[in-house]
């Protein structure tokens, strides 16, 4: 039987190269001067997309330079039906194209190959686009996802081969959206499989060269609660962990939180009222290093799940004072190093004769900094950038003379 011509065409079409993720435009819906709330480290500007309908919209990753979205719409869709658990008809796979405004348009199936008269989920990419990891339920167990794997056929327009249902699979639980860390050597998802601290909960999956996966690791009781806990997404960094979840003092429903992954910071902060609401706010995935997608069904949109587009901008701050001895007085030309919490230089001043330095920091962030000078022993302090309304912090950095041995001769 003939691939239809429309199939090849879409295909195609989900392959071609599309402009680049660029800056965002449109009518600002400006941020709170101070959002009590917000303890990111970032500031929203929140848009909504042009491509919601009544039906549902959920931005889920990036491949080609196209959006993929899951979607119960249909364009004529496979198969037909009404889900029970969702009141509408069964997901599909879209792609999207993304203008130079980072707006999208033109929904079109990612695949029908992928597609099929099931429920399709959330989906993942391999670094170099080569491997696709997707979830599927069946339709008599539309709330159960299974976790798959297919490999795109080399110098194919979008034929994906070699599909199969991982191990790690069970149809006593449920594994769903998957995430690919960006060096292409974790896979992050969410389950309710047993041993979960809640109803579902969130795991990360060693992938080995080869391609399998070790057994999947609790994210543990930091990130996870006794709710639902959902939908990872690492930041282009790698540093940070975006997710949804019930518990951590949520609005309401399903907030949208980040945490570091550093073991001893993991304690989980709100995005703030710009994304938060009291409804589900889920999906949340940075596209480029500021800007990004998330779906809501705040009461406002117009289907269940509606798509947002934001740009994130950093919070800076600042971080001054003075070198002085022991006397507190001001010791010029000491070399003062700023520090990240794993350890990187960042910056490094030497002052002047008033020993005065000044850092920009990021809001909500942990440094170290290092004091060095001749004739004295050597500083080294931590600081935390942990108030949400401050501009400037000060901080003194007194260092103590070095002893002289005395000579008895």
């Amino acid at each position: 039987m003939k691939t239809p011509i429309l199939t090849v065409f879409t295909i195609l079409f989900c392959m071609v190269s599309s402009p680049t993720i660029s800056n965002l435009d449109g009518n600002r819906n400006d941020p709170k001067h101070f959002d009590e709330l917000n303890r990111s480290g970032l500031e929203f500007y929140v848009y909504t997309s042009k491509v919601n309908t009544k039906y549902s919209e959920i931005p889920s990753a990036v491949f080609k330079n196209k959006l993929i979205m899951v979607s119960s719409k249909k364009i004529g869709g496979l198969g037909n039906g009404i889900d029970k658990y969702t009141n509408e008809p069964y997901f599909e796979l879209f792609c999207l194209d993304v203008d130079a405004y980072g707006s999208v348009k033109n929904p079109l199936f990612f695949s029908r190959i992928i597609n099929t008269k099931d429920n399709e989920g959330q989906v993942a990419f391999s670094p170099d686009e080569q491997t696709m990891y997707f979830t599927r339920s069946k339709r008599e167990n539309s709330q159960n996802y299974q976790l798959y794997k297919a490999f795109l056929e080399k110098d194919s327009y979008g034929n994906w081969i070699n599909e199969q249902e991982l191990t790690i699979s069970d149809l006593n639980y449920s594994i769903e959206n998957p995430h690919v860390s960006f060096d292409g050597t974790e896979l992050y998802f969410s389950s309710n499989m047993p041993g979960s601290f809640g109803g579902f909960d969130l795991y990360v999956a060693q992938i080995n060269p080869d391609g399998t996966l070790n057994d999947p690791v609790n994210l543990g009781p930091k990130i996870n609660t006794r709710f639902d806990d959902k939908f990872p997404h690492l930041s282009k960094d790698g540093k940070k962990l975006f997710f949804s979840s019930k518990g951590h003092e949520s609005i309401g429903g399903f907030d949208i939180f980040v945490s570091s992954i550093s073991e001893d910071i993991k304690t989980p902060r709100n995005l703030g009222k710009n994304v938060n609401s009291e409804f589900d706010e889920i999906a949340f995935m940075f596209t480029t290093e500021d800007k990004g997608f998330f779906a809501s069904n705040k009461e406002q949109g117009k289907g269940s799940f509606d798509m947002y587009r934001f740009k994130a901008n950093v919070i800076y701050q600042q971080l001054q004072g003075v070198v002085v001895n022991e006397d507190n007085k001001p010791i010029p030309n000491s070399t003062v190093v700023l520090f990240d919490v794993d350890g990187n230089e960042i910056e490094r001043q030497v002052t002047d004769i008033d020993a005065f330095y000044s850092f920009k920091v990021k809001a909500y962030e942990r440094y170290s900094i290092k004091v060095l000078k001749n004739g004295f022993e050597k500083f080294e302090s931590r600081f935390s950038s942990y108030k949400t309304d401050a501009i400037i912090y000060k901080e003194t950095l007194k260092l103590s003379s070095k002893i002289s041995a005395v000579s008895n001769d």
